[in-house]
């Protein structure tokens, strides 16, 4: 039989928290929903996985591969930031990116 874990320590909930907070569409067509669906199944994974050496595997091998999909998401505060900073193009001008923001700011 599973054991119970506190509701605070599951990964699963955060992740679809999150996702849901940045807007970012699960559902099928979604254009974010398979790199989505896969944060969400590294996390279920992770849940699922048995208190002790099981879980400390689930971490050590699945939690990097759940960072790196919610990074490129744009879902983690590294990933926030480096979206935010705009750079130049090596000929001086705005990156596609910045003109677009640029665009829709004004």
């Amino acid at each position: 039989m599973a054991q119970l874990r506190d509701a605070s320590e599951l990964l699963y909930p955060a992740v679809c928290a999150t996702l849901a907070s940045l807007g970012i569409d699960t559902a099928e067509g979604g254009k974010d929903a398979a790199a989505a669906k896969l944060a969400q199944q590294y996390a279920r994974q992770i849940d699922a996985a048995p208190p002790g050496d099981k879980y400390a595997w689930a971490l050590r091998w699945l939690g990097p591969e759940l960072h790196k999909s919610l990074e490129s998401l744009g879902a983690t505060p590294a990933a926030r930031a480096a979206m935010k900073t705009a750079r130049p193009a090596a000929d001086g001008k705005p990156s596609r990116l910045q003109q677009l923001r640029d665009a829709r700011g004004a």
